[in-house]
């Protein structure tokens, strides 16, 4: 592997380039195509009357701790909601990208970000994540080196494994097996 300066985005082919630029304050939002926003920030953009979003490409940063239901009613107008895994055993964004895909059906891109490591990879491909934003070197190794692996059989409803999407909303698979 060649020395890549982290974090990196990753998705199902490979890394890609972040147009997005995290901002902080709603004046730095006229500088940039492109911008990511903390859920805050967000908030504070919808109270104001021109809302700039026909030119500029918006994402909406979600820390875990933080509910979607202030972004429900303006998802169509989202390009990219990047969730946060403040932790490896905290996993309250596999649970809203799972609800944002199933139930409420944003189309947008839902990266990971934060505590993203190769074990959980294929859970979050299945829960409805497109990218990861990689900050972790062996992580970034074993992606590179196609090392993913999935078991095939899921307790929960599941939007695309390892493979893609291709599988769909494949339902209960242990429920269809014989046996069970």
């Amino acid at each position: 592997m060649t020395d890549v300066a982290l974090p990196v985005v990753w998705s199902r082919n490979g890394l890609i380039g972040d147009e997005f630029v995290e901002v902080e304050t709603l004046e730095e939002i006229t500088d940039h195509t492109a911008v990511l926003l903390s859920l805050a920030l967000w908030s504070e953009l919808n109270t104001q009357p021109n809302r700039l979003r026909k030119s500029i490409r918006i994402g909406v940063r979600v820390e875990a701790g933080e509910a979607l239901d202030t972004l429900l009613d303006d998802l169509a107008h989202i390009d990219i909601l990047v969730l946060d895994f403040p932790a490896f055993n905290d996993g309250r964004s596999f649970s809203k990208a799972a609800r944002l895909r199933t139930h409420y059906g944003f189309s947008g891109e839902i990266r990971a970000s934060g505590a993203v490591h190769i074990d959980q990879i294929g859970a979050m491909l299945r829960a409805g994540f497109d990218t990861l934003q990689i900050s972790d070197a062996r992580t970034l190794r074993r992606l590179l080196a196609g090392e993913l692996y999935d078991a095939g059989l899921y307790y929960q409803p599941v939007a695309g494994g390892i493979h893609g999407a291709e599988q769909g909303l494949a339902g209960y698979s242990w429920r269809r097996r014989q046996g069970f």
